[in-house]
């Protein structure tokens, strides 16, 4: 049984070939899937400033015109972050394959750090201006209407849920492919 064991261990393990314009347009096209991500998150960080700063100047009530003010605050904020830390690097034309395969883990692992990172900067910034105007709602609706307010806040918090779901789920996609690239060797 230990002669089969060592047979196995010390067998010779094909090297996986991939070629260097293979690795390029894998490059390519997570650069791409990167850029198209980070432009509909812009967008539509910039629809809730608009929304939200356009509420904030026509209401005078003071607890929403603080929420729409901080609401509005954490759609540019994570607008912002997703620029300057979620944005992906060209893929160099003219690079040696060991070097290509650097560059993809190091794109890769920012993406996935990035993805892991959602409850802080993402999401954690909306939570102020929601809460307080889910609060707000609660304690000033009519007895009968505060149904609505707690309805705000429980699809709040779903919807948050399901957004650290999702990118908890594309970090661990984003995990496979740097095992993927480990096998390949640098």
């Amino acid at each position: 049984m230990e002669e089969l064991r060592d047979i196995w261990q010390n067998q010779e393990v094909e090297e996986m070939k991939i070629s260097v314009e293979e690795l390029r347009t894998k490059a390519a096209r997570f650069r791409r899937g990167i850029v198209r991500r980070n432009l509909t998150e812009q967008l539509a960080c910039g629809a809730v400033a608009i929304w939200f700063g356009t509420e904030f100047w026509k209401t005078a009530v003071v607890i929403p015109r603080i929420s729409f003010a901080l609401i509005a605050a954490a759609a540019l904020y994570v607008a912002w972050h997703i620029q300057t830390r979620g944005r992906a690097g060209a893929v160099p034309v003219d690079m040696a394959r060991s070097n290509l395969i650097e560059f993809q883990r190091t794109e890769l692992e920012k993406q996935r750090d990035l993805l892991k990172g959602v409850w802080r900067w993402y999401l954690g910034p909306f939570v102020a201006g929601l809460g307080l105007l889910a609060i707000w709602g609660m304690v000033v609706a009519p007895t009968g209407r505060r149904w609505s307010a707690v309805a705000f806040a429980v699809t709040s918090v779903l919807i948050f849920w399901g957004i650290g779901r999702l990118n908890r789920s594309a970090a661990r996609k984003l995990e496979e492919q740097l095992e993927e690239l480990k096998s390949l060797g640098a």
